[in-house]
């Protein structure tokens, strides 16, 4: 029986592994603007088969920065996100620019959004989140 050294059988099943954790498909955005006191860049990966995924970074008036990892998926120029704390977001793709929508806070509480988007942003590629020195509005 022929003798398979470790490296090479460490590399035939490491190999696919790494090509199935990248995610080449997906078309990334980035989302800004601000809320109340507070600033806010949303990183999202769509991909072709209508989920998405991302990562919010809330930036606080006192500098404070807020991160929340959201999952969820679109329809359309529809989109539905969600955070395992309970918040949602519901909003629309208006324009090749621009995003809107609502939030729904788990107490209940809904806030209006408009936001700018940027396509095809660079993004941390295992959570699309944005860069964290890229953040300024």
């Amino acid at each position: 029986m022929p003798r398979i050294p470790v490296f090479a059988l460490l590399l035939h099943l490491l190999v696919p592994a790494a090509a199935t954790a990248q995610h080449p498909a997906e078309a990334t955005e980035l989302w800004t603007g601000s809320l109340f006191t507070s600033t806010y860049r949303v990183g999202l990966c769509f991909s072709p088969r209508g989920t998405v995924r991302g990562v919010l970074r809330l930036r606080l008036k006192n500098g404070k920065v807020d991160v929340y990892h959201i999952a969820g998926v679109t329809d359309g120029n529809k989109i539905e996100a969600s955070h395992s704390s309970g918040h949602k977001f519901t909003g629309r793709l208006v324009s090749p620019d621009r995003v809107e929508g609502v939030i729904a806070l788990k107490n209940g509480i809904k806030i209006e959004l408009d936001g700018k988007r940027e396509h095809n942003a660079l993004l941390i590629p295992e959570d699309c989140a944005p860069p964290e020195e890229n953040y300024s509005n």
